[in-house]
């Protein structure tokens, strides 16, 4: 595994050293005379214009990293922290979710629990430290009524994506189990499924 990603960190250095290679077999089959001049002039064409196109990949390569780089310093230094917690209190369920470091802008978050919906948007979350009135509290008991009778389990789903200060998206799925009791209800076992950051093409899929 070591030697693979070794190889694909050096793999343009790998193609330069080969190519130097085959120019040297050709200069010495051109010098021994069992390669005539507009044959040697046709691979030696070929192989400069292998060695350009190696070049200007391997440029543009780093362009690319040098730019996904300045992009994660960027979004570190004001990454937002999103808390956020569903929880139950007597007969009620309440979604609680608030911003730390940073604030959040575009806020969208969608719960799914057994064929309900419940959709939140912000324009704007402040800063809990800055402004405690920032920090939410939303009663979310009808919508968790609606989907469980009493005695019944199901798995809801959370949802939500915002943005930084500086405009990076990030996206992240969660579950939890949830239970309607005789008197409110039951939400255990967070589990994190996906996550998005803006300084990564690919998203992070947490699977079992």
């Amino acid at each position: 595994m070591q030697l693979t990603n070794y190889l694909r960190e050096k793999y343009v250095y790998l193609l330069v050293l080969a190519l130097f290679a085959l120019v040297a077999v050709v200069l010495f089959l051109f010098q021994s005379g069992r390669m005539d001049v507009e044959a040697a002039k046709v691979y030696m064409q070929a192989l400069t214009s292998l060695a350009t196109l190696a070049l200007l990949y391997f440029a543009y390569f780093n362009v690319a990293s040098k730019r996904e780089e300045d992009i994660a310093r960027l979004e570190l230094a004001v990454r937002p922290i999103f808390i956020w917690e569903v929880e139950s209190s007597e007969s009620h369920a309440f979604l609680s979710y608030k911003a730390q470091k940073h604030p959040i802008y575009d806020l969208r978050l969608i719960m799914k629990l057994d064929g309900e919906f419940l959709k939140i948007e912000e324009r704007h979350l402040d800063v809990e430290e800055a402004n405690p009135a920032a920090a939410r509290k939303t009663d979310i008991t009808s919508f968790a009524a609606k989907a469980l009778a009493s005695g019944k389990s199901s798995l809801l789903e959370i949802e939500f994506a915002y943005h930084s200060e500086v405009g990076g998206r990030y996206e992240f799925r969660f579950t939890k189990e949830a239970t309607k009791k005789p008197k409110g209800f039951l939400f255990q076992h967070r589990k994190i499924v996906f996550a998005k950051y803006p300084w990564r093409k690919d998203a992070v899929r947490f699977d079992d």
